[in-house]
């Protein structure tokens, strides 16, 4: 096939990848790689905006302890929650 897709010699299914001869092999790699990348900054950034709610959070709890305590498990639940979310749309824009 001289559009980049093969076939598997033993099963015969369409292989998606180009062969490493083939001109656009480096292209794809290139978007994987870029792909790859981006997913890890957002997944990083989400992480970090988890770690800043939740330090704010956690101070407001000891900074009135009164009931709060429960109140703030709650929203960390909530914001944990949230975080795995974002980490699967991330995980799924691979």
């Amino acid at each position: 096939m001289g559009d980049g897709v093969e076939t598997c010699p033993k099963c015969g299914k369409l292989n998606a990848f180009p062969s490493e001869g083939d001109s656009s092999s480096r292209e794809t790699m290139d978007r994987v790689v870029a792909d790859a990348t981006r997913a890890a900054r957002d997944l990083t950034a989400a992480a970090a905006r988890l770690t800043d709610r939740l330090g704010k959070k956690m101070q407001a709890a000891a900074d009135d302890p009164k009931g709060t305590a429960t109140r703030a498990a709650r929203r960390v639940a909530h914001d944990l929650d949230s975080a795995r979310e974002e980490i699967e749309k991330a995980l799924k824009d691979l």
